[in-house]
């Protein structure tokens, strides 16, 4: 919680933190096809953090690198052990996420000037959901996938799709998904378990 209320006011840093650049936090990333994502927010004042949502720009990619791999490797603990999470980190190169990313909608999360997350739509396709761990908990996931599915709404999609990691499963079943069962994904020869997970935006 003081962690919390630290980043809250202007997140101060620690000496050893002042010394480390804001991009040495970030790191390389690589790339999957399932949402991951940390915790949902638990605090009543997320709201009023400083946050913007807004598109990818060419500058950005270097950064989403780390945050990809930082993301798997401390958020995904609890599901995946280690061997899982080095195939799943490093089954794609920093060519092959650029590429990615360049397809569809890809929106990008700013805290304080320094990016912490970023979300991917591919035409009905939830394809990935980021948040660096030290950002978790307060909202970020929840902000990118709004304007996801705000977009998917105005472009007049009648649902979404995602397939989704053991670690996102909660938080997408928190924004109204409906898991339809789990399926087993190869990245290097290793297997991940996840869930397949749809969303109707049709009001019945």
């Amino acid at each position: 919680m003081l962690d919390w209320i630290r980043r809250l006011f202007g997140r101060v840093k620690t000496d050893a933190e002042q010394e480390q650049s804001p991009s040495a936090r970030m790191a390389e990333p690589t790339l999957s096809q399932e949402a991951v994502q940390a915790s949902e927010p638990t605090d009543a004042f997320a709201a009023f953090l400083p946050f913007q949502i807004r598109p990818l720009q060419s500058g950005d990619l270097s950064k989403l690198i780390r945050i990809f791999r930082d993301a798997i490797q401390v958020s995904t603990a609890g599901h995946y052990d280690q061997q899982q999470r080095d195939a799943w980190s490093l089954a794609q190169n920093h060519e092959s996420l650029i590429s990615l990313l360049g397809d569809g909608e890809t929106v990008v999360a700013e805290w304080d000037q320094e990016l912490v997350g970023f979300a991917q739509r591919i035409q009905d396709s939830i394809n990935m959901i980021y948040v660096h761990p030290d950002s978790a908990r307060v909202g970020i996931a929840t902000l990118l996938y709004q304007h996801l599915e705000d977009s998917a709404r105005v472009e007049g999609l009648s649902r979404l799709t995602a397939h989704v990691s053991l670690t996102a499963h909660d938080f997408f079943q928190f924004m109204g998904f409906n898991s339809e069962g789990e399926e087993q994904a190869d990245r290097g020869g290793v297997t991940l378990t996840r869930h397949l997970m749809r969303k109707s935006l049709v009001s019945n």
